[in-house]
């Protein structure tokens, strides 16, 4: 959850949205791509979003590296990383 502040306290941020830092944005990347963040935080970090560019960099790169890793088959993955990640899924992943 984003954290009560009066804007953003990193160097060159612009943002006057509830959030501290830039830093505290990043685990929520994923849920909002996903649109899977609570409307009010979702909003709050659109705003945030338009005033940081160094963000919008972040969330760009994000967005490619998850369309990237989308295009790959199981069958591209070599057997051992395919075990591994799936090891890794196992024992991470609630869903």
């Amino acid at each position: 959850m984003l954290k009560a502040a009066v804007g953003c306290k990193d160097e060159g941020c612009k943002a006057d949205v509830p959030v501290r830092k830039c830093k505290d944005l990043v685990g929520l990347l994923a849920d909002f791509v996903e649109h899977q963040l609570p409307p009010g935080v979702h909003a709050s970090l659109e705003r945030h979003l338009a005033a940081c560019p160094r963000c919008v960099t972040q969330l760009r790169t994000y967005q490619s590296t998850v369309a990237l890793l989308r295009t790959i088959k199981d069958e591209d993955l070599p057997p051992e990383l395919r075990c591994t990640l799936k090891s890794f899924l196992d024992r991470n992943c609630r869903n």
